[in-house]
């Protein structure tokens, strides 16, 4: 394995949540901008008001892979660390949906 890890993309992290089994997609973006559009299926779970009480009892499972995608002004790494911190193990960055292509629903 290389020192460099390849950032995934929204439409990555899609693919991996529709062929991975106990797979969620968070959208980690503000509520508005979930509603004006989102990939299907995403859960949204804005970063500037998670908290660990609520996402533990969300997601209880700490082993699930996670995926949160963002945006330019609610970044997914953000999000990303507050998961990790709270134990979960399989978090990653899934990209902006600024740069995603393909169907949103509203």
């Amino acid at each position: 394995m290389g020192l460099f890890k390849k950032k995934l993309t929204v439409n990555m992290a899609i693919n991996k949540v529709r062929t991975t089994e106990n797979a969620y997609l968070i959208d980690c973006r503000t509520k508005s901008e979930y509603k004006s559009g989102h990939v299907s299926g995403a859960i949204n779970w804005p970063a500037d008001t998670m908290t660990e009480e609520r996402t533990l009892r969300r997601f209880q499972d700490k082993e699930a892979e996670l995926y949160l995608v963002g945006s330019y002004s609610q970044k997914p790494e953000a999000a990303v660390k507050k998961f990790k911190k709270m134990g979960y193990r399989n978090v990653e960055a899934g990209g902006l949906m600024e740069e995603h292509h393909g169907l949103l629903v509203k």
